[in-house]
């Protein structure tokens, strides 16, 4: 019997997002953002805005933490929070002009990057991976 484990998945999942942002990272260093305002941006379209719930959701990133990026982005002048038409008691989130360019470089990195990774391995992988996360994603949820 190995002294040494097979790393678990999570590690795995772990290991593997460090260096994804870590190359996305340097591709997108010239805007100066950080990982969590390049994940919200990437959730954002320039058509429409999100409530912060649904960005938190979309995102994964606590409220706290989701609130800091929002106000570093807004500061920025990427994103600007409205009063939801819809609810008043809550907000929506929309890309400034400036921020639809933002966001489009880095949804282009991320499209970039899921090509490269996803033209190295057959579709019943890649299905089978996104079954995998949503297992994982419902299980860390309860």
């Amino acid at each position: 019997m190995s002294a040494t484990r097979d790393p678990s998945l999570i590690a795995a999942i772990e290991a593997t997002v460090h260096r994804v942002l870590e190359k996305l990272g340097e591709e997108l260093r010239d805007l100066g953002l950080t990982h969590g305002e390049i994940n919200a941006l990437a959730a954002l379209q320039a058509d429409s805005g999100r409530t912060v719930a649904d960005l938190q959701k979309a995102t994964g990133q606590r409220a706290s933490t989701l609130t800091g990026v929002l106000d570093r982005l807004e500061r920025r002048g990427l994103v600007e929070r409205r009063l939801n038409p819809r609810d008043r008691r809550s907000f929506t989130v929309d890309l400034t002009d400036a921020g639809a360019r933002a966001a489009e470089r880095v949804r282009a990195a991320f499209d970039a990057l899921d090509r490269q990774a996803l033209e190295a391995v057959p579709k019943r992988s890649a299905e089978g991976f996104f079954d995998v996360l949503n297992a994982l994603d419902e299980t860390a949820r309860r």
